[in-house]
Protein backbone atom coordinates (compact mmCIF):
# COMPACT_ATOMS: atom_id res chain seq x y z
CA UNK A 1 0.00 0.00 0.00
CA UNK A 2 2.69 2.13 0.99
CA UNK A 3 4.65 1.45 -2.12
CA UNK A 4 1.49 2.46 -4.32
CA UNK A 5 0.66 6.04 -2.54
CA UNK A 6 4.27 6.76 -2.76
CA UNK A 7 4.71 5.71 -7.16
CA UNK A 8 1.08 7.49 -7.75
CA UNK A 9 2.53 10.41 -6.36
CA UNK A 10 5.99 10.50 -7.86
CA UNK A 11 4.32 9.61 -11.46
CA UNK A 12 1.97 12.77 -10.84
CA UNK A 13 4.46 15.56 -9.72
CA UNK A 14 6.48 14.25 -13.00
CA UNK A 15 3.82 14.21 -15.28
CA UNK A 16 3.01 17.48 -14.00
CA UNK A 17 6.66 18.97 -14.24
CA UNK A 18 6.73 21.03 -17.06
CA UNK A 19 3.11 22.25 -16.19
CA UNK A 20 2.66 25.38 -13.65
CA UNK A 21 2.90 24.88 -10.25
CA UNK A 22 0.27 22.73 -8.51
CA UNK A 23 -2.52 25.29 -6.50
CA UNK A 24 -1.98 24.49 -3.04
CA UNK A 25 -5.02 22.31 -1.96
CA UNK A 26 -5.30 21.52 1.69
CA UNK A 27 -2.17 23.07 2.92
CA UNK A 28 -0.28 26.82 2.58
CA UNK A 29 3.31 26.70 2.65
CA UNK A 30 5.84 29.50 3.08
CA UNK A 31 9.49 30.31 4.54
CA UNK A 32 10.48 32.74 6.89
CA UNK A 33 13.79 33.35 8.71
CA UNK A 34 14.69 33.91 12.24
CA UNK A 35 17.43 37.24 11.43
CA UNK A 36 16.19 40.13 8.82
CA UNK A 37 19.67 40.39 7.47
CA UNK A 38 22.22 37.85 6.50
CA UNK A 39 25.97 37.90 8.20
CA UNK A 40 28.94 36.38 6.47
CA UNK A 41 29.54 32.72 7.36
CA UNK A 42 27.11 32.77 10.99
CA UNK A 43 24.43 30.01 10.38
CA UNK A 44 21.21 30.97 10.83
CA UNK A 45 17.69 29.06 10.68
CA UNK A 46 15.29 28.86 8.07
CA UNK A 47 11.54 27.88 9.12
CA UNK A 48 9.22 26.08 6.19
CA UNK A 49 5.74 27.25 7.63
CA UNK A 50 2.88 24.46 7.21
CA UNK A 51 -0.55 25.42 7.46
CA UNK A 52 -3.06 23.03 7.13
CA UNK A 53 -6.92 23.41 6.36
CA UNK A 54 -9.71 21.39 8.44
CA UNK A 55 -9.37 17.99 8.29
CA UNK A 56 -5.93 17.82 5.97
CA UNK A 57 -2.68 16.48 6.82
CA UNK A 58 0.37 16.09 5.89
CA UNK A 59 3.93 13.29 6.32
CA UNK A 60 6.31 12.97 8.56
CA UNK A 61 10.39 11.77 6.91
CA UNK A 62 9.17 8.01 7.49
CA UNK A 63 5.32 8.30 6.84
CA UNK A 64 4.44 5.14 7.57
CA UNK A 65 2.29 2.45 5.25
CA UNK A 66 0.71 5.29 2.98
CA UNK A 67 1.76 8.94 2.24
CA UNK A 68 4.70 11.05 0.93
CA UNK A 69 7.07 13.38 2.97
CA UNK A 70 7.57 17.09 2.81
CA UNK A 71 10.99 18.01 1.12
CA UNK A 72 12.48 20.61 -0.25
CA UNK A 73 14.62 21.01 -2.84
CA UNK A 74 16.91 24.21 -2.50
CA UNK A 75 18.16 26.70 -5.29
CA UNK A 76 20.59 28.99 -3.37
CA UNK A 77 22.69 31.79 -4.21
CA UNK A 78 26.82 30.82 -4.43
CA UNK A 79 28.61 29.55 -1.33
CA UNK A 80 25.44 29.08 0.59
CA UNK A 81 24.65 25.36 1.88
CA UNK A 82 21.62 23.59 3.93
CA UNK A 83 20.98 21.63 6.56
CA UNK A 84 18.25 18.90 6.35
CA UNK A 85 15.12 19.22 8.23
CA UNK A 86 14.74 19.34 11.73
CA UNK A 87 10.79 17.25 12.04
CA UNK A 88 8.81 18.88 14.27
CA UNK A 89 7.09 16.03 16.91
CA UNK A 90 5.25 13.62 13.99
CA UNK A 91 1.25 12.72 15.22
CA UNK A 92 -0.61 9.36 14.06
CA UNK A 93 -2.84 10.44 11.04
CA UNK A 94 -5.52 8.40 9.72
CA UNK A 95 -5.52 8.11 5.98
CA UNK A 96 -8.77 6.25 4.27
CA UNK A 97 -8.66 3.73 7.40
CA UNK A 98 -4.69 3.57 6.84
CA UNK A 99 -2.75 4.40 9.96
CA UNK A 100 0.26 6.62 8.73
CA UNK A 101 2.50 9.34 10.20
CA UNK A 102 2.48 13.50 9.97
CA UNK A 103 0.97 16.12 10.92
CA UNK A 104 -2.48 17.55 11.01
CA UNK A 105 -1.82 20.99 13.61
CA UNK A 106 0.33 23.26 11.77
CA UNK A 107 3.96 23.04 12.06
CA UNK A 108 7.03 24.55 11.43
CA UNK A 109 9.98 22.58 9.96
CA UNK A 110 13.33 23.82 10.48
CA UNK A 111 16.62 24.31 8.08
CA UNK A 112 19.91 25.43 9.15
CA UNK A 113 21.37 27.93 6.45
CA UNK A 114 24.76 29.22 6.10
CA UNK A 115 26.39 31.37 3.80
CA UNK A 116 29.89 32.22 2.41
CA UNK A 117 32.00 34.83 4.27
CA UNK A 118 30.78 37.84 2.16
CA UNK A 119 27.03 37.36 1.02
CA UNK A 120 25.35 40.11 -0.71
CA UNK A 121 22.70 42.70 1.41
CA UNK A 122 20.30 41.87 -0.94
CA UNK A 123 19.38 38.16 -1.46
CA UNK A 124 16.64 35.95 -2.32
CA UNK A 125 16.27 31.89 -0.99
CA UNK A 126 14.43 29.22 -3.36
CA UNK A 127 13.15 25.92 -2.34
CA UNK A 128 11.17 23.76 -4.22
CA UNK A 129 8.80 22.22 -2.21
CA UNK A 130 7.22 19.14 -2.40
CA UNK A 131 4.21 16.98 -0.31
CA UNK A 132 1.27 15.28 -0.29
CA UNK A 133 -1.76 16.96 1.76
CA UNK A 134 -4.41 14.33 2.67
CA UNK A 135 -8.15 14.69 3.83
CA UNK A 136 -10.88 12.40 2.32
CA UNK A 137 -8.48 11.93 -0.76
CA UNK A 138 -4.85 12.87 -1.35
CA UNK A 139 -3.74 15.79 -3.08
CA UNK A 140 0.07 15.78 -4.55
CA UNK A 141 1.68 19.67 -4.42
CA UNK A 142 4.73 21.17 -5.33
CA UNK A 143 5.70 24.83 -5.47
CA UNK A 144 8.89 27.06 -5.70
CA UNK A 145 9.32 28.98 -2.10
CA UNK A 146 10.98 32.16 -2.39
CA UNK A 147 12.76 34.27 0.53
CA UNK A 148 14.01 37.73 0.42
CA UNK A 149 16.62 39.31 2.21
CA UNK A 150 16.65 41.77 4.18
CA UNK A 151 13.29 39.97 5.53
CA UNK A 152 10.88 40.41 8.56
CA UNK A 153 12.57 38.99 10.99
CA UNK A 154 10.48 35.88 12.60
CA UNK A 155 12.86 35.26 15.73
CA UNK A 156 10.41 33.95 18.27
CA UNK A 157 8.15 32.07 16.23
CA UNK A 158 10.80 30.43 14.66
CA UNK A 159 12.84 29.69 18.82
CA UNK A 160 9.03 28.25 19.59
CA UNK A 161 9.78 25.62 17.09
CA UNK A 162 13.04 24.95 17.95
CA UNK A 163 12.16 24.40 21.77
CA UNK A 164 9.43 22.35 20.87
CA UNK A 165 11.16 19.70 18.81
CA UNK A 166 12.05 15.88 20.47
CA UNK A 167 14.99 16.66 23.11
CA UNK A 168 17.31 13.46 23.32
CA UNK A 169 15.71 10.81 25.66
CA UNK A 170 16.56 11.76 29.65
CA UNK A 171 15.38 9.69 32.56
CA UNK A 172 15.14 6.31 30.70
CA UNK A 173 17.48 3.64 29.02
CA UNK A 174 16.68 2.05 26.01
CA UNK A 175 17.55 -1.44 25.23
CA UNK A 176 16.55 -3.37 22.08
CA UNK A 177 16.00 -7.01 22.90
CA UNK A 178 15.59 -8.26 19.58
CA UNK A 179 17.70 -10.11 16.69
CA UNK A 180 18.57 -7.55 13.14
CA UNK A 181 15.76 -7.95 11.48
CA UNK A 182 13.20 -10.27 13.52
CA UNK A 183 10.32 -9.51 13.05
CA UNK A 184 8.63 -8.67 16.05
CA UNK A 185 10.94 -5.19 17.29
CA UNK A 186 10.56 -5.19 21.42
CA UNK A 187 12.07 -2.11 23.29
CA UNK A 188 12.73 -2.59 27.35
CA UNK A 189 12.40 0.81 28.78
CA UNK A 190 14.07 1.27 32.14
CA UNK A 191 13.55 4.43 35.00
CA UNK A 192 16.73 5.99 35.46
CA UNK A 193 18.27 8.50 37.75
CA UNK A 194 15.51 8.37 39.94
CA UNK A 195 13.04 9.53 37.68
CA UNK A 196 9.71 8.34 38.67
CA UNK A 197 7.50 9.58 35.61
CA UNK A 198 4.76 7.57 34.43
CA UNK A 199 4.53 8.45 30.29
CA UNK A 200 0.96 6.61 29.52
CA UNK A 201 1.07 4.88 26.52
CA UNK A 202 4.22 6.06 24.33
CA UNK A 203 3.97 5.60 20.54
CA UNK A 204 7.44 5.17 19.23
CA UNK A 205 7.46 6.43 15.53
CA UNK A 206 10.48 4.63 13.60
CA UNK A 207 12.63 7.44 11.80
CA UNK A 208 14.21 4.62 8.88
CA UNK A 209 10.55 2.68 8.11
CA UNK A 210 12.01 -0.51 10.58
CA UNK A 211 8.44 -0.01 12.30
CA UNK A 212 5.51 -0.95 10.26
CA UNK A 213 2.78 2.19 10.95
CA UNK A 214 -0.61 -0.45 10.56
CA UNK A 215 -0.61 -2.81 13.25
CA UNK A 216 -1.26 -0.81 17.00
CA UNK A 217 2.08 -1.04 18.95
CA UNK A 218 1.36 -2.93 22.17
CA UNK A 219 2.94 -1.74 25.41
CA UNK A 220 3.71 -4.06 28.72
CA UNK A 221 4.07 -2.38 32.09
CA UNK A 222 6.85 -3.48 33.96
CA UNK A 223 8.03 -2.71 37.46
CA UNK A 224 10.73 -0.40 36.55
CA UNK A 225 9.25 0.99 33.24
CA UNK A 226 7.94 -0.73 30.10
CA UNK A 227 8.62 -2.68 27.31
CA UNK A 228 7.52 -1.91 23.36
CA UNK A 229 6.45 -4.46 21.04
CA UNK A 230 5.86 -3.60 17.64
CA UNK A 231 5.79 -5.08 14.34
CA UNK A 232 8.58 -4.82 11.85
CA UNK A 233 7.42 -3.43 8.18
CA UNK A 234 7.60 -5.21 4.92
CA UNK A 235 9.52 -2.66 3.85
CA UNK A 236 12.40 -2.49 6.45
CA UNK A 237 15.76 -1.93 5.38
CA UNK A 238 17.54 -4.55 6.16
CA UNK A 239 20.86 -5.39 8.35
CA UNK A 240 20.21 -1.82 10.45
CA UNK A 241 22.32 -2.14 13.62
CA UNK A 242 20.24 0.83 15.30
CA UNK A 243 16.75 1.65 15.47
CA UNK A 244 16.65 5.46 15.39
CA UNK A 245 13.54 7.42 15.58
CA UNK A 246 10.75 9.50 18.42
CA UNK A 247 9.51 8.63 21.27
CA UNK A 248 6.20 10.25 22.14
CA UNK A 249 4.47 9.92 25.40
CA UNK A 250 1.31 10.67 26.36
CA UNK A 251 2.29 12.45 29.97
CA UNK A 252 5.58 13.90 30.45
CA UNK A 253 8.61 11.09 30.04
CA UNK A 254 10.45 13.32 33.06
CA UNK A 255 10.70 15.78 35.04
CA UNK A 256 11.94 18.30 32.36
CA UNK A 257 8.12 17.84 30.97
CA UNK A 258 8.97 16.50 27.46
CA UNK A 259 6.58 14.57 25.82
CA UNK A 260 8.69 13.79 22.65
CA UNK A 261 12.08 12.33 22.65
CA UNK A 262 14.99 10.89 20.01
CA UNK A 263 16.92 7.74 20.54
CA UNK A 264 19.18 5.37 18.64
CA UNK A 265 19.13 1.80 20.51
CA UNK A 266 21.63 -1.00 19.62
CA UNK A 267 20.39 -3.95 18.25
CA UNK A 268 22.16 -6.92 20.53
Amino acid sequence: MRALFASLAVFYLLARSSSAEEASKGVDLSLVSEVSAITGSKSFTVGLKVHHHPKFHTYWRNSGIVGVPIALKWQLPPGFTAGEIQWATPERVDMAGHPAHGYERDVMLLVEITPPAHPPEKLELKAEASWMACADGCYPGRKTLTLAFPAAAQADAIAKARAELPQPLQGWSATLESAKDAPEIRVKFTRTGGNTADPGKPYFFSSDGQISSDPPQKIEVLPDGFRLIAERSEYSPKGRTTLPGVLVAEKPLASNAVYAAVLEPKYP
